[in-house]
């Protein structure tokens, strides 16, 4: 069994991949992040919602699809009470939607 050389998360977890140097995609990622200029990437966030709000046409400033899964429901949120947009919300219904991702919608 090979393990993550960082976090020892083995390669017994669905999906999950490695470097050349042994380290998992996880790992990686919380690295990457730490690079990230999460200020400025906020304000263009914030520039990007005052451009669809100053365009917007026919009542809704954005379209979001949404499953009723936390990030999608995180998303709508943050649009909506942080952003101060008018979003319709577009989802599919999935043959197993659960009743909590039904009621989050």
């Amino acid at each position: 069994m090979k393990v993550c050389k960082k976090c020892i998360q083995p390669d017994t977890r669905p999906g999950i991949f490695f470097d050349d140097d042994g380290v998992c995609g996880a790992c990686l990622w919380t690295n990457e992040k730490k690079k990230i200029d999460w200020d400025s990437r906020y304000k263009e966030l914030q520039e990007i919602a005052l451009w669809a709000k100053e365009n917007s046409k026919d009542g809704y400033d954005c379209a979001i699809g949404v499953s009723g899964g936390k990030d999608s429901t995180k998303q709508a949120i943050t649009a909506r009470d942080e952003l101060d947009l008018k979003c319709l919300l577009v989802n599919c219904e999935p043959e197993n939607i659960t009743d909590i991702g039904r009621n989050n919608i």
